[in-house]
């Protein structure tokens, strides 16, 4: 067998790159990119810096609009409160000359009342007195028999005398239902 070199007599050898020079290439690679990096960020943290310092500036030229907006909401939830208040109270507000006129027709001429007082739960009290038990009796049936009255009730009766008269002294408790509806027939 025959052999043939065809390589060059001396073999052309490369300079390797020695490992330092490598090293040394890296860390300057490396030292750009981390400056890079760093102007980047800072680029960066200074846009955002301005834009907080601008959102700031909106906040604080809002803040008076902000604390006019809660005073003004502030002021609709007490009006809200006054509204609803008033609304409690008219609802429970009395017709009084249409309840004192029924009951005026309702009255029999021998009794006379002293005190007619509005209670809890819209029950009306009336205190007075009469000649006779038949005319508190009749009282009680005419209150029953009106619209507007129910559920009457005698809590006390006793005879009195007044200018050495014998005359019986009431009261008699009512539940008021309807006197809107007869101040709105009126």
């Amino acid at each position: 067998m025959i052999r043939i070199n065809l390589l060059p007599s001396q073999r052309a050898r490369r300079k390797a790159v020695a490992p330092r020079a490598l090293a040394l290439l890296m860390v300057g690679v490396l030292a750009f990119v981390m400056v890079l990096s760093t102007l980047y960020l800072n680029a960066r943290n200074s846009r955002v810096e301005a834009e907080m310092a601008r959102v700031n500036r909106e906040i604080e030229a809002l803040k008076p609009k902000v604390a006019r907006v809660e005073e003004l909401r502030r002021q609709i939830e007490v009006a809200r409160r006054k509204e609803q208040l008033l609304r409690q109270l008219e609802a429970m507000r009395v017709n009084w000359d249409v309840v004192l006129e029924e009951v005026r027709t309702l009255m029999p001429r021998d009794v006379w009342l002293t005190q007619v007082e509005l209670r809890d739960a819209g029950d009306l009290s009336f205190n007075g007195y009469a000649m006779t038990y038949e005319a508190v009796a009749r009282f009680m049936v005419s209150l029953e028999g009106s619209e507007m009255f129910q559920n009457a009730d005698m809590t006390v009766s006793q005879k009195q005398k007044i200018a050495n008269r014998s005359v019986i002294n009431f009261s008699v408790l009512v539940k008021l239902v309807n006197e809107r509806k007869e101040a709105q027939i009126r």
